[in-house]
């Protein structure tokens, strides 16, 4: 049970142990959805969204609300999470992050399947760590429910609830939250589901309440959920009650947050929200939103990011940023400080054999297809039959684009063995979403090497591009001859709000432009995720013998 107070913005900003007084939103910028927010003492956690790459669910850590490190994921080990064949914006869904006793508990959803055959929900599940800097948490244990957005609440009694997003007409679709209590050691039932609240807006197909987060503030109850579905009508409201199941009272000043009233804002999309207190009584709340830019919506490559906005209370409800929408600079500061979204990373200086931190794979890899040490000073990808685009696990190592303006550079060492042997760099976002740049060789073997370039497209032939699997698209491939068959080659990607550029340089020669997309391309609203940039080593179809040998990884703007 936790206490408030009335409070203006100004004051928690003036007055908060916490001291943010710096502050550029998002507060973690890129592929970072669906934020689960946790203050343990003086430690401040978040964990987002990773749908089908793996490690699955990052846990980021801070002291001060601003700077944020990440310090592993929960979902980190191929026993905890198999996403063999699982589809686009499948995998893991958005997460709760709770703590009681000791324990530390990631609560999630992983959904393998999108056919009518097998069209019910998955059941979510919840692992835990008594040391959340350990990177080591355990197996799943499953609840009995089926739905996703799970979230984990302790009663004063002791009695533990479960609450989710569930189907409650599955042929209209309509959707509620759903609760029940559970035997927190088995994840076992202990009483029935119920329906304990339908949303506040009208209840069809379109209203999805979701992500439900159950609170005790000063003896009362509060639930607060996202609506609206994820796009421009997404929002946050939030009820309170006698108890943990209602009745709920409704806000009359909901929704908390709806930045898609006024489609002209820098923030859109903005929702799925969870709030804390801090060490100094002050409340403080994480929600996703996006950036689009240009002026069009179709322009949001990054996808859903995480931000920061502090929390007032008024005749006992929340009120989020004082009122007004979401804005990249947090009101009432001081100056801004953005986060560091460049990363440079020399291979020769990679300590061990792994790769440890922010990298990621398109679901779970089969086994390791990287080195650190088989050629000292490079990362070495050892290509398999798998491309980018098919439905599995390319040999394809990835890092988040974490700002709009960012180019992404390498030096690759690369002898082709055929035409279909191939090994480069990417701006990816799901099967059907990404474009490379790599070298390829000849089809008679020859030794002749080519820059080649794809560019992948929706094929209007086939089907809608939302529902996309890796055939609903095409790729135009062009070729351009190197003069040397042996040279490393430098690969770059330059990105900026509304378009990609991709370069190549032959040994120390200048930078050659050879192909310029428009990120639209790469930023329909029915992807869930945000760009990645990637490395990646393929046969396309035939086991490779080429090792793709790349010595830097660059991200700056």
């Amino acid at each position: 049970m936790i206490g408030f107070g009335m409070r203006t913005v100004a004051a928690l900003l003036a007055l908060a142990a916490v001291t943010v007084d710096a502050l550029f939103n998002p507060i973690l910028p890129g592929f970072n959805p669906d934020p689960a927010f946790l203050r343990v003492g003086s430690d401040y956690f978040i964990a987002t969204s990773t749908f089908e790459v793996f490690p699955g669910h990052p846990i980021y850590h801070s002291t001060n609300l601003v700077d944020w490190e990440l310090v592993g994921h929960a979902l980190n080990r191929p026993a905890q999470l198999s996403l063999l064949g699982t589809p686009g914006n499948g995998g893991l869904w958005a997460p709760g992050l709770r703590y009681h006793d000791g324990i530390f508990y990631l609560i999630s959803t992983s959904r393998h399947v999108y056919t009518s055959e097998l069209s019910l929900f998955p059941r979510s599940f919840y692992v835990t760590t008594d040391d959340i800097f350990s990177n080591n948490w355990s197996d799943p244990i499953y609840f009995d429910s089926l739905g996703y957005d799970p979230d984990l609440f302790w009663d004063d009694n002791g009695d533990v609830y479960s609450t989710w997003c569930g189907i409650n007409d599955p042929i209209d679709k309509i959707y509620g939250i759903y609760q029940n209590t559970i035997d927190i050691a088995t994840g076992d039932s202990l009483t029935p589901a119920q329906l304990i609240f339908s949303g506040t807006l009208p209840n069809n197909s379109s209203a999805r309440p979701e992500g439900p987060k159950l609170y005790n503030f000063n003896g009362t109850y509060y639930l607060l959920i996202a609506e609206g579905g994820t796009g421009a009508t997404h929002r946050a409201t939030i009820q309170r009650g006698p108890s943990p199941s209602g009745p709920w009272e409704n806000n009359p000043k909901n929704p908390l947050v709806y930045n898609g009233e006024d489609p002209s804002l820098a923030v859109q999309s903005t929702g799925h929200a969870d709030i804390l207190q801090a060490e100094d009584g002050s409340f403080w709340g994480t929600l996703l939103g996006t950036r689009p830019q240009g002026g069009n919506t179709n322009h949001a490559q990054l996808g859903r990011e995480t931000f920061l906005y502090p929390v007032t209370w008024e005749d006992g409800w929340p009120i989020f940023n004082g009122g007004r929408p979401i804005t990249e600079h947090l009101v009432d500061v001081l100056e801004d400080r953005p986060p560091v979204t460049d990363f440079e990373l020399d291979f020769g200086d990679v300590e061990g054999e792994d790769l440890e931190g922010a990298w990621y794979f398109v679901r779970t890899p089969y086994k390791k297809f990287y080195s650190l040490t088989e050629r000292k000073g490079y990362l070495r990808v050892k290509g398999n039959a798998y491309a980018i685009g098919d439905r599995d696990s390319a040999a394809l190592v990835l890092r988040k684009q974490t700002a709009y303006n960012q180019t992404f550079e390498t030096t690759l060492e690369f002898s082709p063995l055929s035409n279909t042997t191939e090994a480069g760099i990417t701006i990816w976002r799901q099967d059907s979403m990404h474009d490379e740049i790599g070298i390829s060789g000849d089809a008679d073997g020859s030794g002749k090497r080519y820059i080649v370039t794809r560019k992948l497209e929706k094929n209007d032939q086939v089907g809608p591009w939302a529902l996309t699997p890796a055939n609903n698209t095409k790729a135009t491939v062009d070729r351009v001859e190197l003069e040397t068959d042996d040279e490393p080659v430098k690969l770059r990607i330059v990105g900026s709000s509304t378009s990609y550029t991709f370069g190549y340089a032959e040994g120390e020669g200048e930078w050659v432009d050879v192909l310029s997309i428009d990120s639209a391309l790469l930023s329909l609203f029915s992807d869930f995720k945000g760009t990645l940039f990637g490395m990646y080593n393929t046969g396309r179809g035939f086991p490779t013998l080429a090792p793709a040998d790349f010595r830097y990884w660059k991200q700056y703007s």
